[in-house]
């Protein structure tokens, strides 16, 4: 009993004091280049220092190699920024926040992860911590084609004694986030459209992503989107907010390169007047060049590819000798097929296509995944999404008659996120890939069909908050209680933490060698 209490108090308190020590970091750089970095709305302070974590963690990994003893030294450094430049205990900010945490805490409470984390995800993790930048660490296995980079902020939170116990934090910290960044909107912005939005994206939030085991690095990176279509569609005028899109769209590219298909959103900003002197021709492009080349550094070590997506990218052997082209361009269609339901086709009434060049070919693949995929995973999101906007709608009304003008850049952004979910459509239709151009779409078509204007009324968005919330607490105590009888590997055995399984891989095949100081990994010769 007494190891329950100490666990549970040290799983809360390093909760809290990991998040506040990230807003440091971010509070810091915020002040530091405020005529770019100036955050109106205080959770972009999560944001930013995760960016900061990153940044630091691969550059110092990669050099150095991190251990224990440098993470608690970097959050301790992160709380010291916090404290002194808030009034931490007076400050009513840091009280919200507090509330919103401990609001959302039965999220983050699992005993059984998403599936993809004891197949690979932590595997990366933990290969990751243990050792320094690797040439050819593909040859390990070929998931490590697309290890998200998020995993240099997860190692980070290894610790003495808890060792792995904590990584999802930062990917929680960012459903946190987002959510937050969209109540602080609600509470201090006076523009009824840019409330409603926000609103709508709470309800959405709270309802369908209510426990950390559905979140692997796809759906954070689509969160973050949601705050990046906001910067754009309503801060469109204003310069800094339109930098901050492209950092946090950046951002989420680095957690997952599949929201380059969010790309086309973005076109729109691209004309504006001297756009290009304007953002780019300044400081305010080492920003962007220093993510960018984070990325095309760990992919080409990775895996021989500037933009391993891309086959084209990838270099021959001869030129590169740990170079995977060949390898990433037949995964890469066994990502296709996956996505498009080829494997699946069994589950379905349709008669099997075994040639799978005929099976993604003129969109035969349509019928297959609409009936395993869009009706098991996709059609359920638009009811929900289109009942979250009628619940805001209906709350939030005028009774007069006025509405709402149409305007010709709802009709542009319309067909622009039209475009990018087309995109999605051909390469990789995964609900998780996409959701936040889905719900983007349906958002600015619905409001071209009510029109009506929102008045915003705080009474009754606290009823429609609490109820969220109420939903989501209860569906996570249920959970938890569930997984405390549990009889296989993941019943809960210790309480709050999750349990992992630690993969080890067969290096049997692999030889190791140095190569201007870098551990080389290539398969040994048959």
């Amino acid at each position: 009993m007494n190891l329950l209490i100490i666990d549970i108090s040290v799983f809360i308190l390093t909760y809290i004091l990991l998040f506040f020590s990230i807003s440091g970091y971010g509070k810091y750089l915020s002040k530091k280049f405020n005529n770019i970095l100036i955050a109106n709305n205080y959770f972009e302070y999560q944001i930013y220092g995760t960016i900061f974590a990153l940044i630091i963690s691969f550059i110092i990994q990669n050099i150095f190699g991190v251990n224990t003893y440098f993470n608690i030294f970097f959050f301790t450094i992160g709380f010291c920024l916090y404290i002194f430049t808030n009034n931490f205990i007076k400050n009513i900010k840091t009280s919200q926040i507090l509330l919103l945490l401990f609001s959302l805490l039965s999220v983050l409470i699992i005993s059984k992860t998403h599936e993809d984390f004891n197949s690979y995800h932590f595997f990366s993790i933990n290969e990751l911590y243990e050792n320094k930048l690797r040439i050819g660490v593909n040859e390990l296995s070929h998931r490590f084609f697309h290890s998200s980079l998020i995993g240099y902020v997860q190692i980070l939170y290894v610790f003495p004694f808890l060792e792995y116990k904590l990584v999802h934090f930062p990917i929680f910290y960012l459903y946190v986030t987002t959510i937050g960044y969209f109540l602080y909107i609600v509470f201090n912005k006076t523009n009824s459209k840019e409330i409603f939005y926000s609103i709508f994206c709470i309800i959405v939030l709270l309802t369908k992503f209510s426990r950390l085991s559905e979140f692997g690095y796809d759906y954070t990176s689509q969160f973050l989107l949601l705050i990046v279509f906001h910067k754009i569609y309503f801060y469109k005028d204003k310069d800094t907010e339109i930098f901050k899109s492209i950092l946090i769209f950046l951002f989420s590219f680095l957690i997952k390169p599949v929201t380059i298909l969010f790309s086309p959103i973005f076109l729109l900003i691209f004309f504006k007047k001297n756009f290009f002197v304007d953002q780019f021709l300044n400081k305010r492009v080492i920003f962007f060049s220093l993510l960018l080349s984070i990325f095309f550094t760990a992919s080409i070590l990775r895996t021989g590819c500037l933009f391993y997506p891309i086959n084209q990218t990838c270099f021959e052997k001869d030129k590169i000798f740990w170079s995977e082209k060949e390898r990433i361009k037949n995964y890469r269609k066994v990502v296709t097929l996956w996505a498009k339901g080829f494997n699946h086709q069994d589950h379905t009434n349709y008669e099997i296509i075994g040639d799978e060049k005929k099976f993604t070919s003129n969109f035969n693949w349509l019928k297959y995944w609409i009936e395993v995929h869009f009706f098991y995973k996709i059609f359920e999101f638009i009811l929900l999404v289109i009942f979250a906007y009628l619940l805001t709608y209906i709350f939030f009304k005028k009774k007069d008659r006025g509405k709402t003008k149409i305007l010709n850049t709802n009709l542009i952004y319309i067909f622009l996120s039209g475009v990018s979910i087309f995109f999605w459509l051909l390469t990789a239709p995964q609900f998780r890939f996409g959701f936040a151009s889905i719900l983007i779409f349906i958002y600015l078509t619905l409001i071209n069909i009510f029109k009506k204007n929102i008045s915003f009324e705080k009474n009754r968005f606290f009823i429609i908050f609490f109820l969220c919330l109420f939903f989501l607490n209860i569906k996570n105590i249920n959970r938890i209680n569930s997984e405390f009888e549990r009889d296989d590997f993941y019943k809960f055995k210790r309480f709050p933490y999750f349990n992992e399984i630690k993969i080890k891989n067969n290096y049997e095949n692999i030889e190791r060698y140095k190569f201007l100081g870098i551990e080389i990994l290539k398969k040994k010769s048959e």
